[in-house]
């Protein structure tokens, strides 16, 4: 008698204990094929008098059941090869899928003769998003013009993947051996281990030095004293997959990008939008370009002053400490200087308060102060056993759970990040299926203290996760954090990466590794006021960032090249100089991992997280009745309703009270 495929079994949470590699790949194909007939059944029964239980939930129904099991297959990718493999597979059967859906006319007409005169506010939303994304997928394009759009489509992706590929090739193939420690004099131990461990995992002795997810902060450029080797790395990483590499003109990502900019316009045109920024702001908050640019005009203007300053502050003192030909490699070195000058003392007295196990508690209890809520860890099948599983509750009525897996393991991507595993939804019988979201993470497992910065993205990915369990709309469709927009999505996220930058908070998650006692105010408030120190040359990093992205995806219509936009983006964002050879587009795989044409949501969200924080900072930062505002005003609305109105009501709500 053969195994029954658990994936093709109901669950609640994710049996991962019993699912097989052999499993995945037949049980996705069997979904389709099940959807694929049951599909069929809805539209002959729907044609006609369509409605709201026997169309629109009918299909979500079938769509839930596809990406309920695919979504959680997805943490099983970082196994090894083998699983990677049959997760991609997967993906590939999903997308398919996906796309031979939103190109079926008679479904499109029979969304399209739904009586909406009697909807709700919820219902609305809903259809208006299946009818946006049946247009965005080119189902209202004439037959004529649907092969030139799949083409397109299937164009965009590849070249997508082969940016991407370029990019981790590029990285892979620099490295820097090291045998003399002295050559490493100033990196701190914790990094010189990861070095070591680099160098052992490759038979060699010394340290190993590779290209990280962001070398702009690695440790090396700003702790290691040999000049020499910051250039090396440095230069290394702003050159990647481009031509200014010996032996990278295979993998040089400037025509690929040139390609996919053409290719992006050419698809928005088709669809009927003036360029891909046109087609990109139909999933965000803003309602037109000139409003992007504008927003982004604002941002440069406010933040030229302080960059100006501070590049004076830096220069000057550079050369107090001997250098007078300041460079880019440098400039992340003396800034780091300058806030060890500023807090050398409270960073050695901070070193044992911030375990990550103690900041995680932390972050829980300010979580149940804010919301309301219960967050308690429960006994849950995982794919590793230093998994995680948080329950979150009010009242002892469960609303969601959030894996937490945030450890370093060989094969695990080396940032964090949140993962919406399972939407809340409601179905046409009236069951409940509750949200389901997971953080990852790289966190050294042995380290005593976790830094600033990764405070900051802890706080940013937890928060994507809380969104996601805290969403209360009845469909699935507004209920997920991959579905709200870059802007509104990240404007949650860094809202509570505010209270990482208040000494009350921050001493609220501290804990020292032996007395168990918070650290002392005073040391927090010193050591938060160094982090601000140079703070400049993050902002000039993102001002930059979010320009070129927006300028690359009009220059196509502008018929300006990759490296005239560059250099006009440089000469309105960078006060301190870059290098000749950067080639800093060629990696920046932001351009194709869905941000594209909107990376300044990242400056807008925080703009208005910084408006909204004002009111904690006025008000009390474990405010409860500020607390269930945010949570009820700004995170279980979801995308029931645009980012504006969530903020107009959330400010009408404290004005009130």
């Amino acid at each position: 008698m053969s195994r029954p495929n658990p994936l093709l079994q109901p669950f609640d949470l994710f049996p991962y204990a019993s699912v097989r590699v052999e499993d995945l790949q037949p049980a996705i194909q069997q979904i389709v094929e099940d959807n694929r007939s049951a599909l069929a059944q809805i539209i002959g029964r729907e044609a006609v008098f369509p409605t709201w239980n026997g169309l629109v939930l009918a299909v979500e129904a079938l769509d839930k059941r596809l990406e309920d099991v695919f979504y959680a297959l997805v943490p099983l990718a970082f196994i090894d090869d083998e699983w990677g493999a049959a997760v991609d597979a997967c993906e590939s059967e999903q997308v398919a899928y996906r796309a031979e859906k939103h190109q079926n006319t008679a479904l499109l007409e029979a969304y399209q003769q739904l009586d909406t005169s009697d909807f709700t506010d919820e219902q609305q939303a809903v259809l208006s998003r299946i009818l946006r994304d049946f247009k965005l997928e080119g189902a209202s394009l004439a037959v004529s013009d649907r092969p030139q759009f799949a083409d397109q489509v299937a164009t965009i992706t590849r070249l997508e993947a082969k940016f991407r590929n370029n990019l981790h090739a590029a990285s892979k193939q620099w490295t820097k051996h090291i045998t003399v420690m002295s050559e490493l004099a100033g990196v701190p131990a914790a990094d010189l281990q990861t070095m070591r461990d680099a160098a052992q995992a490759n038979n060699l002795d010394g340290w190993l030095l590779t290209l990280g997810f962001e070398p702009a902060d690695d440790m090396t450029l700003r702790f290691a004293q040999n000049r020499e080797l910051r250039k090396e790395v440095y230069l290394a990483y702003v050159t990647r997959a481009s031509d200014q590499v010996a032996g990278q003109s295979q993998i040089d990502n400037q025509p690929v990008l040139q390609a996919l900019l053409r290719l992006r316009h050419e698809k928005a045109q088709l669809l009927g939008f003036t360029d891909f920024i046109e087609l990109s702001l139909q999933t965000k908050a803003a309602q037109s370009s000139a409003e992007v640019e504008a927003f982004l005009n604002t941002q440069i203007a406010r933040g030229t002053p302080r960059l100006q300053r501070e590049a004076n502050e830096l220069r000057a003192f550079a050369n107090s400490q001997g250098c007078d030909d300041l460079q880019p490699w440098d400039y992340s070195f003396y800034a780091q200087k300058m806030r060890e000058a500023d807090s050398a003392d409270a960073d050695q007295v901070l070193s044992e308060y911030f375990s990550f196990d103690s900041v995680v508690r932390g972050l829980t209890g300010l979580a149940e102060r804010l919301y309301g809520i219960t967050i308690s860890n429960v006994d849950a099948q995982t794919w590793d056993s230093q998994v995680q599983l948080l329950q979150v509750a009010e009242a002892g009525v469960v609303l969601g759970h959030i894996y937490l897996d945030v450890y370093a393991r060989p094969g695990k991507p080396n940032y964090p990040w949140a993962l919406a595993i399972r939407n809340r939804h409601v179905d046409a019988k009236g069951n409940l299926s509750l949200p389901v979201a997971a953080l990852f993470g790289a966190y050294d497992s042995g380290k005593s203290q976790m830094g600033h910065r990764d405070l900051c993205k802890l706080f940013h990915e937890f928060h994507h996760c809380l969104q996601q369990v805290l969403m209360t709309n009845s469909n699935r469709r507004l209920n997920s954090i991959g579905e709200l927009g870059p802007d509104l999505s990240e404007f949650v996220a860094k809202l509570l990466e505010q209270w990482c930058w208040s000494a009350e908070c921050m001493q609220s998650v501290s804990k020292h590794r032996v007395s168990k006692l918070p650290a002392m105010s005073a040391d927090i408030q010193q050591w938060l006021a160094a982090r601000e120190t140079q703070r400049g040359l993050e902002i000039a990093e993102e001002l930059k960032r979010s320009l070129l992205d927006f300028e690359l995806h009009r220059s196509y219509a502008e018929d300006r090249s990759i490296q005239q936009v560059v250099e006009t983006v440089y000469a309105r964002t960078q006060v301190l100089p870059l290098a000749s050879n950067d080639r800093f587009a060629n990696g920046f795989d932001y351009m194709v991992t869905g941000y594209e044409a909107g990376y300044y949501c990242y400056l807008w969200a925080e703009a208005r997280a910084i408006e909204v924080f004002a009111q904690f900072k006025a008000n009390g930062l474990f405010n409860p009745q500020l607390g269930q505002a945010m949570r009820q005003e700004l995170l279980a609305p979801g995308a029931s309703r645009s980012m504006s109105a969530s903020l107009q009501a959330f400010f009408d709500r404290v004005a009130s009270a």
